[in-house]
């Protein structure tokens, strides 16, 4: 044998690289198509955002007691799958959240979902398969009055005010639960009036915080029928609706796809 041989006989095995795996990545349609968002937000003018596939990080997140306990699950997996960091949970509106879970939910463990509802008629439980797929995007209606902010304007009928709106965020849903828990305490609660004093912008141009939060707790309730009918109006979202029938007693009615906490697991 000669010495080269001898030398190529006796190296060392070159060692085996670590098995690394990049998750895919996707873009999600945005209910909002990026019209609501400020000048200065990532998804202004955007239609999609992109997302990388669940692993086993996300799972634990889902599985995390500490942030199961503070209700912070949703914003910590949205933070984690979203691609780019500097589009931040609570800043999102929340029909672009419901379609983020929902295709985060699709990739990970697939389009079937599992529910247990009962039947408005008869209130026979009933196992039933949602198809998450097939679920379509609530569009803003043509009828709103968009300003350049992205906000929306109402006419009160029993007034006569005109009412400014924005859409609600991550942000602001956490203070208005906030809000709600610790007024709760006291048996102060009023979760209407908290959750208008942060969609309202302004009265007749009026942006007082004051101001708007008296306007709101006094206002005559057909305006604040009008508040709502023009904010469901204006809110792009993911439309939940499912064709239900029952199998007791065949009663057929178009329900909501409950979010409950096996949304994130499948059999």
């Amino acid at each position: 044998m000669s010495r080269n041989e001898s030398r190529t006989n006796t190296q060392s095995p070159i060692p085996e690289q670590p098995l690394t795996y990049s998750p895919p990545t996707t873009h999600v349609p945005l209910p909002s198509g990026g019209k609501l968002y400020s000048h200065e937000h990532p998804l202004y003018g955007k239609d999609t955002v992109e997302i990388k596939q669940m692993t086993t990080r996300e799972e634990e997140i889902l599985t995390n007691v500490s942030l199961l306990q503070k209700g912070l699950v949703v914003d910590k997996l949205i933070q984690s799958v979203v691609v780019d960091n500097n589009i931040s949970p609570e800043t999102l509106l929340v029909g672009d959240k419901n379609a983020i879970l929902i295709a985060s939910r699709i990739d990970g463990y697939g389009k079937e979902y599992e529910i247990t509802v009962a039947c408005p008629a008869c209130g026979k439980q009933a196992e039933k398969e949602v198809d998450l797929s097939q679920l379509v995007h609530k569009e803003i209606d043509e009828s709103i009055n968009m300003t350049e902010r992205g906000t929306f304007t109402v006419a009160l009928p029993r007034t006569g005010y005109s009412v400014e709106l924005k859409l609600l965020n991550g942000k602001d849903e956490k203070m208005i639960s906030e809000t709600n828990e610790k007024t709760k305490k006291y048996g102060l609660e009023r979760p209407i009036a908290t959750q208008y004093s942060r969609m309202v912008v302004s009265v007749n141009g009026n942006q007082d915080p004051n101001m708007i939060s008296s306007f709101v707790a006094n206002m005559p309730v057909k305006d604040s029928r009008a508040i709502r009918k023009t904010y469901k109006k204006a809110s792009p979202d993911v439309d939940l609706t499912f064709d239900f029938q029952c199998d007791h007693c065949g009663h057929e009615q178009g329900l909501e796809v409950p979010i409950t906490a096996n949304f994130f697991w499948a059999d």
